[in-house]
């Protein structure tokens, strides 16, 4: 009997969107799509079984043969029972908070608070094998975790990234944002049952030869971009208007947020705001200034490297804001993973960036090649084809700022001549 002509069943959820959902009144999401690339690459023959919740999909892998679902990651419980295949796709897990809450750059913020996360589900038990000691309330699905934040019941929700990213702008969570990575990377595979065993090579196979466009076909189906729109008379005074709400409403901001910052003086939050950036959580400008004054007030000799995203507006204007942030935030968590103790990273506004090194011209402009490289060798999640323009340079006695005009110019020198990086 051919190997792949025998049946599978794909057991399956329809509440865990954008990987799983009903749609028109069809089984489809971004894992649906996947495993259906996938059987056609190897040859599966297949039916689909929907169930209302995950764990009946787990007792279907522990009990039934030729049964495999679309969706999860490895856990150690799981592996006793079923096999699993290479993750065709990587994402972080992700906080949702409300809009009035700043970045979140240490998972330790969390402490005290009520986190909701999904019961049963993976990014549970990430969560709880790596933080036991959180304030966890479980839910269903993501969805009642996520109107647990809306309705101020909890502090947080944690999942992985396409599903907060996917809930928060086609749903009623307007009032929600993502605030923050948790340093745990989702790794989204096939689970098969023990009776699938001879299939797992073929299957690890066809998703090493899924191609970068079949990805962000699949990926750019369920998140989509923002579309560019054009506006009548009307609806242009209409939206001068809402713009104008939009100023008042930021100036009641930034006075609101003035006075917290009396509030919470005494704090160390204050002593953060004063030196990181609200939304990344790395140094903000005036930090990087201090670090590059006191180098070279103590006369050594230190090197700067500035990057900045090319066509950031351009993003911010396809994407989304949303979307453009969690760039931003994917950007900089591949940057801090690679630096060094004696390494700083800042964002001096928008999509540029600084990092201090404390090294010689020649191990500086290698140091920062490798960042390059990473960059452009990483797969972002949504921004695909985001790219980054470098300079670097060496200072001695040199204030900062000197130092950051100079690289500003020797970074738009670059982008006119369209090269990415010099030294």
């Amino acid at each position: 009997m051919n190997l792949y002509a025998k049946d599978v069943t794909v057991v399956t959820t329809y509440k865990w969107e954008p990987f799983n959902m009903i749609i028109n009144g069809k089984i489809e999401g971004i894992g649906i799509d996947f495993w259906k690339l996938v059987a056609k690459k190897v040859g599966i023959d297949y039916k689909i079984k929907i169930v209302k919740r995950w764990p009946e999909v787990l007792d279907h892998i522990k009990t039934c043969p030729s049964v495999l679902t679309v969706g999860t990651d490895m856990t150690p419980e799981r592996s006793k029972y079923a096999y699993f295949s290479k993750p065709y796709v990587i994402y972080p897990l992700v906080i949702a908070t409300k809009n009035d809450v700043g970045f979140i750059f240490d998972i330790q913020y969390l402490k005290n608070k009520k986190i909701a996360l999904g019961r049963h589900y993976t990014a549970a038990k990430m969560m709880k094998e790596k933080y036991p000691g959180l304030d966890y309330v479980y839910t269903e699905n993501i969805d009642e975790a996520l109107k647990l934040v809306r309705e101020s019941k909890v502090f947080a929700a944690v999942d992985i990234l396409p599903v907060i990213a996917y809930k928060i702008n086609k749903y009623e969570f307007k009032n929600l944002k993502i605030s923050g990575e948790v340093p745990l990377m989702f790794k989204v595979r096939f689970m098969l049952s023990k009776h699938l065993k001879d299939l797992l090579p073929e299957i690890n196979k066809a998703i090493d030869s899924i191609t970068y466009f079949e990805k962000e076909k699949i990926y750019h189906k369920y998140i989509k971009p923002a579309k560019k729109v054009s506006f009548t008379a009307r609806e242009m005074i209409l939206y001068f208007l809402l713009f104008v709400s939009f100023l008042i409403i930021i100036a009641l901001w930034f006075y609101t947020l003035h006075n917290e910052m009396k509030i919470i003086k005494k704090n160390k939050i204050k002593e953060c705001s004063n030196s990181y950036d609200r939304l990344t959580g790395v140094f903000n400008k005036q930090k990087a200034k201090e670090l590059i004054d006191e180098c070279s007030n103590a006369k050594e000799k230190c090197a700067v490297c500035m990057f900045d995203i090319k066509n950031f507006r351009e993003i911010n204007r396809f994407y989304g804001h949303q979307f453009g942030d969690i760039a931003l935030l994917e950007l900089v968590s591949l940057i801090k993973s690679q630096l060094k103790k004696d390494e700083y990273l800042a964002r001096i506004g928008g999509g540029s960036f600084i990092i201090i090194l404390n090294e010689t011209e020649i191990e500086a402009c290698k140091r920062a090649n490798e960042i390059y490289q990473s960059i452009e060798n990483f797969e972002f999640s949504i921004v695909k084809d985001l790219k980054c323009t470098f300079a670097v340079k060496t200072f001695y006695d040199k204030n900062s700022e000197k130092i950051l005009n100079e690289l500003k110019k020797e970074i738009i020198k670059n982008k006119r001549k369209n090269r990415l990086f010099s030294c």
